[in-house]
């Protein structure tokens, strides 16, 4: 694939791809059994990640489909962050229920 696309998507399927790709089972077993307020919380520090990894803004595609995702006329940058972040944890969700073992 191409370089740019990989490290700057244009979809927020495509971004929530990377994401999944790159993390370890227990990053995604945390992220899936988070609660609305962790989720939250964690995206304080995570979403500047996102914006920095994703180039948010300045990647206009990706802002578009995050706007379309969440079905919005305007989004900023934090918004959209926010917006791959959950649809990162509801495919977690959707695949199978992760569980913590201690």
């Amino acid at each position: 694939m191409n370089y740019f696309l990989d490290k700057f998507p244009p979809t927020v399927e495509k971004a929530v791809d990377k994401l999944a790709e790159d993390m370890t089972f227990a990053d995604k077993t945390r992220l899936a059994n988070m609660n609305e307020a962790a989720l939250i919380r964690f995206h304080h520090a995570y979403g500047i990640f996102l914006r920095s990894e994703f180039r948010l803004p300045g990647n206009d595609p990706l802002m578009k489909s995050c706007m379309s995702t969440a079905t919005v006329k305007t989004i900023t940058p934090e918004q959209a962050s926010f917006v791959i972040l959950k649809q990162l944890q509801i495919r977690l969700l959707a695949g199978h229920t992760l569980k913590v073992v201690k």
